[in-house]
């Protein structure tokens, strides 16, 4: 297949549509008018590529503007007032369900107003009363902006995510006051109840557990059911792609698809049998919930099929720049998701190196067919590889073996599937095919698990800047162009290109302090965190199961800080520890030169030897702050996060009152540096 650029009229557009989206959020609208006037001296210099991308870029820009959030009224931050709106995601950690929530209005004592739509956030700590997606809830809270939670280096920014999806503000609700006020049966929602009809419809197959939560991720997309287990092992034997909905489950629905349609070609209306496949496609789509990569496939098959139907040729590349502007026009925060740049580097990987990856010859179709699989495999991580590296920290080193393997036997398990959800809808017991399904699904199952279980299975620990992937993509890029023109310059351009990545990999690797520690903000016990070079110790006020909690909260929330520092685990400290640079006894800790004296209640305070550095106030002390000063005669007064809200800042007005030296912990969080 020749590649030019004529073949691909759409790819300056979508260059143009993504530089826009991306200066969208990081520079001044201002610069909007330089880009205008550098397009028109394009054009005038009849430079015209450069005029359409940098006109594209103006597109992509006002487009992103037009669909940020609406600006909040501040009548209704910081307030109580009852908010109405409709449930467009739930998520459940730990007993505290995160719901994402549309308001639409907000009443008072004595009116009812209609907003423009709102996203927020709702944090509730319960499971109940129970809420789906779609449910129409009045609530009775604060809205307020999400604020930078951060404490540690590295650690996730959470309200940079919620803002690319358009949300900014958050409230924190009890369950008693919230209240299910019904159903929005806009198109929006009706999908997402069928879905859940036909999970339902899988539940009931006689499969194992295992088998049903696998074929409800690979055919509905719902992947909740999915355990934390599972998603492991997928993930170390390089399968993780085939639980979160693709091209590839599309393209075995749109095979399923055109077989039971084969008798309308029969009878010569091939034209019907395309448009009945694509009316069919995009009602999975729908149903699926329409997620970027089910969307992209969805509409590059609809242009391959059209092109068919009108007897036209047609280019895939320019198919899938025009999936992208689509996506795009309507979801420009969709550039910053995961799913959107997988798919799409995916496939335009695959299209560009899978055919030239193959030794075979195509006169030989069924070796040629079965080399295939691990060329598009091959072809498909040489795209995907850093990408899912940097955002996930590791590489499945066995992932060639499983994905051949699996590529063989998914088709057969989802296809079986569906026949077998669809006869336990109209009555019949498909005991036989749940049988096949489950034997075909418990191979894969095995498989993972071995492969799992094989030495360096996985390479664990991958940390890097993420521009260290402009670099690498132009050394894939060169790689291709070398492979096309067969000319040994662009292999060595493509050569240095790599060599570059790799020494720029390990050269911008930031330097470390060699021993710090932090007081996280927490909002029921109070953590002091502490790193010697790659040794990480946690030592907590929390009691009883919290104690495993807070470890096991440390070592998720700051995995990031962990993985960047090479630090193999965190050790929670007892009330008697001492090595080199930490040092504990009872409420005494020190680290390097300073002295921390921990008051977690009033037995805590009585008259001591050593003149600590900082008096750390916690959640359980109930006393007064000027007692801790004249008492234990610290330096400053640390007031951790976790004490009560009218008790902290009773305790910030004696401290000022009285002069004392004190530092609020309630919005920042403390880090001191013990050697550099």
């Amino acid at each position: 297949m020749r590649i030019s650029l004529s073949s691909i009229p759409l790819f300056p557009i979508l260059i143009g549509v993504v530089c826009g989206t991306i200066f969208d959020a990081i520079l001044p609208s201002i610069f909007i008018i330089a880009i205008v006037i550098c397009a028109v001296v394009a054009f005038i210099a009849k430079r015209n590529i450069i005029a359409i991308i940098l006109l594209a870029t103006t597109l992509g820009w006002g487009n992103s503007t037009i669909r940020n959030a609406p600006v909040i009224n501040s009548e209704y931050l910081e307030k109580e007032l009852i908010f109405e709106g409709t449930a467009l995601s739930i998520q459940e950690i730990d007993e505290i369900r995160t719901i994402i929530v549309k308001i639409d209005a907000v009443k008072d004592s004595s009116s009812c107003k209609h907003l423009p739509h709102i996203k927020s956030c709702l944090y509730i700590p319960s499971l109940n009363p129970t809420i789906e997606v779609g449910d129409r809830i009045s609530y009775l809270g604060e809205l307020k902006y999400l604020k930078d939670r951060r404490d540690l280096p590295y650690e996730f920014d959470i309200v940079r995510h919620y803002n690319r999806k358009g949300i900014y503000t958050s409230s924190f609700i009890q369950p008693e006051n919230i209240t299910i006020i019904g159903y929005d049966n806009s198109w929006l929602f009706r999908p997402e109840k069928y879905r859940s009809n036909i999970t339902h419809l899988i539940a009931s197959l006689p499969l194992t557990s295992g088998c049903i939560e696998f074929l409800n991720a690979t055919i509905t997309g719902d992947t909740s059911m999915i355990g934390e287990e599972q998603r492991i092992k997928y993930s170390i034997s390089g399968l993780a792609h085939i639980l979160a909905l693709s091209g590839l489950h599309v393209g075995i629905i749109t095979f399923f698809i055109a077989f039971i349609l084969y008798p309308i070609n029969i009878v010569k209306g091939g034209s019907l049998r395309y448009a009945i496949t694509i009316i069919l496609l995009w009602i999975y789509a729908i149903l699926t919930g329409l997620s970027p990569s089910v969307t992209r496939a969805v509409i590059m098959a609809t242009i391959f099929l059209s092109a068919h139907i009108l007897q036209r040729h047609h280019s895939p590349f320019n198919s899938l720049c025009l999936a992208a502007i689509i996506l795009l026009s309507f979801t420009p925060e969709s550039l910053y998701n995961i799913g959107f740049q997988l798919s799409f580097v995916a496939v335009a990987s695959i299209l560009l190196f899978a055919e030239r990856l193959n030794p075979i010859s195509r006169r030989k179709r069924i070796l040629y067919n079965i080399v295939s699989i691990a060329c598009v495999s091959m072809a498909a991580m040489i795209g995907t590889g850093i990408i899912s590296a940097f955002y996930f920290h590791n590489f499945p080193v066995y992932f060639l073996f499983a994905n051949i393997a699996t590529s063989y036997l998914l088709p057969i398990i989802i296809i079986g599937g569906i026949i077998a959800t669809i006869s336990i809808a109209i009555g019949i017991d498909p005991v036989w095919l749940c049988h096949c399904i489950d034997f075909l699904y418990n191979i894969i199952d095995w498989l993972t698990s071995f492969i799992t279980s094989l030495p360096g299975a996985q390479i664990n620990r991958i940390y890097f800047n993420g521009w260290i992937i402009l670099p690498y993509f132009a050394a894939i890029i060169a790689l291709f162009v070398s492979i096309y023109k067969k000319k040994w310059r662009w292999s060595v351009l493509a050569l240095s290109f790599g060599i570059f990545t790799i020494i720029m990999g390990y050269a911008t690797q930031p330097r470390h302090n060699s021993t710090e520690y932090f007081i996280p903000r927490n909002s029921y016990y109070t953590n002091i965190i502490m790193r010697d070079t790659t040794a990480m110790y946690l030592i907590s006020t929390s009691k009883g199961g919290d104690s495993i909690d807070a470890l096991n909260k440390c070592v998720e929330k700051y995995e990031n800080y962990i993985g960047w520092h090479d630090v193999d685990s965190i050790l929670r400290i007892p009330t008697s520890f001492s090595s080199k640079r930490l040092y504990r006894r009872n409420n005494f800790v020190v680290v390097g030169n300073d002295v921390i004296y921990i008051i977690d209640n009033e037995d805590d305070l009585y008259p001591i030897n050593i003149k600590p550095r900082y008096a750390l106030v916690c959640r359980g002390f109930k006393g007064n702050v000027l007692d801790i000063y004249q008492i234990i005669n610290p330096d400053t007064i640390l007031l951790s996060s976790d004490l009560h809200k009218k008790r902290h800042f009773r305790y910030v007005d004696s401290c000022l009152v009285h002069d004392i030296p004190y530092i609020s912990l309630r919005n920042t969080c403390f880090h001191r540096v013990v050697i550099e």
